[in-house]
């Protein structure tokens, strides 16, 4: 219910403010004339143009604002883990996420959503969670949408064999995995791909 009163009240104040814009561009805010032509007294008029930017400018400064403790948090991702990846060199896993949450999730700026993994060493002791390369969002997703999204592993160096589990991250927040939202996982050998 929050969400949607703060939907409705930016998109209020775009509109408001679009207005206002409109009536000064046209000189029906009440100035007086200060020429025959009927221009405002502080010069010259706002073109359609210079309105059109200013109103692009305010609609990106209202930022959703989002209680993520009580928002419905859900999300779709598919693919599948290759069973074999290379130590040294970037390695890309695609995936296809799709948003089932109730609010957009933002591909910069402040609490944006990205992707990135955990690993565990299974017969090597080498294991991350929280401190791997990030993959971003190729854009804004709105609720329903989905990207196809190629996810960067280039932390794992040593060789051996790893359980890789990519995952959704609201940075700030919450990995998505502990929200109980399924990742896409397998077992994986990394070794070096050099042919030296």
């Amino acid at each position: 219910m929050g969400i949607k009163k703060t939907l409705i009240s930016g998109t209020i104040l775009i509109i408001v403010l679009l207005l206002s814009m409109t009536m000064l561009s046209c000189g029906l805010t009440g100035s007086s004339p200060s020429g025959e032509n009927g221009g405002s007294q502080d010069g010259e008029e706002l073109s359609q143009e210079e309105i059109k930017d200013l109103g692009e400018a305010i609609e990106e400064e209202v930022i959703e604002i989002v209680d993520y403790e009580n928002a419905q948090l859900g999300a779709e991702i598919s693919g599948y883990m290759p069973s074999f990846l290379c130590t040294d060199t970037d390695n890309y896993v695609k995936v296809t996420v799709t948003n089932t949450s109730d609010f957009t999730w933002r591909a910069s700026g402040s609490n944006m959503v990205r992707l990135s993994y955990h690993y565990w060493g299974q017969d090597v002791d080498f294991s991350e969670y929280d401190k791997n390369i990030r993959t971003l969002l190729p854009n804004n997703l709105e609720p329903g949408e989905s990207a196809a999204i190629e996810v960067l592993i280039n932390d794992i160096t040593n060789p051996g064999t790893y359980k890789v589990e990519v995952d959704l991250v609201l940075e700030g927040y919450f990995w998505f995995s502990s929200k109980e939202v399924p990742m896409v996982e397998g077992f994986v050998f990394f070794e070096s791909c050099r042919s030296d």
